[in-house]
Order: structure tokens, then C-alpha cells, then sequence
């Protein structure tokens, strides 16, 4: 009885010792995703379309391990990697498509208001 006692203490110091608690109202246990953020996976942009205010900035992130462009009238990443980032602020209102130069199937638009 003891020893099961002895355990229990044991393994509820460890517990606080390691941190392992619940997580308090508040707080999140994953980042939040920054905005205005598309991704480039699967050969696709994800969203295909976004909408955000005149003077914000799209950030694309590249995940597929071939290179990609994000490639408008207006804007061009260049041949991007894997895990490479690519910003563009939008300071005119307007519609404005584009698609990858490599994979020209891949296409996507950003709407500014």
C-alpha cells in the first residue's frame, strides 16, 4: 500500500515538474496562421483566391518539393523551392489573377478591395 502511495506522489511531481498541464483559457497549443498567407502544395494554390484590403501584402509559401512561380501581369516570384517564401503588397484595387510559368494549370486570384 505504501509503495502505491509513494508511486502516486511520484508520478504527480513528475507531472508538475515536467509542465504538463492543461491549457489555460487564452492560449493556444498551435500558431496561429498568419494572414494572408497561401500556400503552394499539391501543384494547387491554396486558396485559389483570396481577398484582402488595398496596401496588404500576400505571403506564398512553397511546400511542394518542385519549384513554382506565383506569376501575375503586375508581380513574379521567380522560380521559388521548397520551404522558400514569396511577399507581394497589393496597392491598387482590382482583380488580379495569376499562375505558376512551370505549371500554367496551377492558377489563382487576388481580389483587392
Amino acid at each position: 500500500m505504501k509503495k502505491n502511495i509513494l508511486g502516486i506522489i511520484i508520478m504527480g511531481l513528475i507531472i508538475t515538474i515536467t509542465g504538463c498541464s492543461p491549457v489555460e483559457s487564452g492560449q493556444s497549443s498551435a500558431p496561429e496562421p498568419e494572414k494572408n498567407t497561401v500556400l503552394i502544395e499539391d501543384y494547387q494554390f491554396q486558396p485559389a483566391e483570396i481577398t484582402i484590403q488595398k496596401g496588404e501584402a500576400i505571403t506564398w509559401i512553397y511546400k511542394d518539393a518542385v519549384g513554382h512561380t506565383a506569376t501575375g501581369k503586375s508581380f513574379d516570384s521567380g522560380l521559388l523551392n521548397q520551404d522558400q517564401l514569396y511577399k507581394q503588397t497589393f496597392n491598387e484595387a482590382g482583380t488580379f489573377d495569376y499562375l505558376c510559368t512551370p505549371h500554367p494549370y496551377m492558377k489563382g486570384k487576388v481580389i483587392v478591395q
